[in-house]
């Protein structure tokens, strides 16, 4: 690449094309250099901004996360479209009552714990929540009495909220580059 400034604007050729794109380079905590390439060339925008944004995105990136690796978006159960569009919505279901649950019970560990003298703040164990709704989120479907839903529904709250887990601050583990290729076998979905 190009750049050699923190902040340029550089032309890059692509199938017989050229486009502007705006190079910003900086430093993480980590003293690791990060390069961002954009379209925005707004001048009112500094580097800080854009340092900013990045770290803003990383809600995102764990969302992406969630879907990909422990709901397995990705991996469907058959080859037809209405195989495919079935288990894309029902991943997409249960990541949406995964993080109404989860807010549920974050809020009741912030309350349990807040008379308690502890060193870090706690959330839940998130693989631990995914396994127990994904047990349970088809017998509550089922079940016709909305008094027995909102009983199993509250099993899970309580199981749940025993396995909170600290948030430790300014932790960092390194990134671990791997080559996924075939990752799923087809029709080898675990169950949800």
């Amino acid at each position: 690449m190009d750049a050699e400034k923190q902040d340029q604007i550089i032309e890059i050729k692509y199938d017989k094309k050229v486009y502007n794109v705006r190079v910003i380079k900086f430093y993480l905590e980590s003293e690791i250099e990060e390069v961002l390439i954009t379209n925005l060339f707004d001048e009112s925008m500094k580097i800080e901004d854009f340092k900013e944004l990045y770290f803003k995105r990383w809600g995102i990136e764990i969302k992406y996360d969630e879907l990909k690796n422990r709901l397995e978006i990705e991996n469907f159960t058959g080859a037809t479209k209405i195989a495919i569009e079935q288990d894309f919505y029902a991943s997409i279901y249960l990541s949406n009552m995964i993080e109404l649950a989860r807010k549920d019970i974050d809020e009741t560990v912030t309350i349990g714990r807040k008379n308690k003298n502890t060193k870090y703040e706690y959330k839940i164990n998130l693989n631990i929540l995914i396994g127990s709704l994904k047990d349970k989120l088809i017998m509550m479907f089922l079940e016709e009495s909305p008094r027995k839903r909102n009983k199993i529904y509250k099993k899970v709250m309580k199981q749940v909220s025993r396995s909170s887990i600290p948030i430790r601050p300014d932790r960092q583990n390194p990134r671990i580059k791997r080559i996924a290729r075939g990752k799923y076998k087809k029709n080898k979905k675990r169950s949800l």
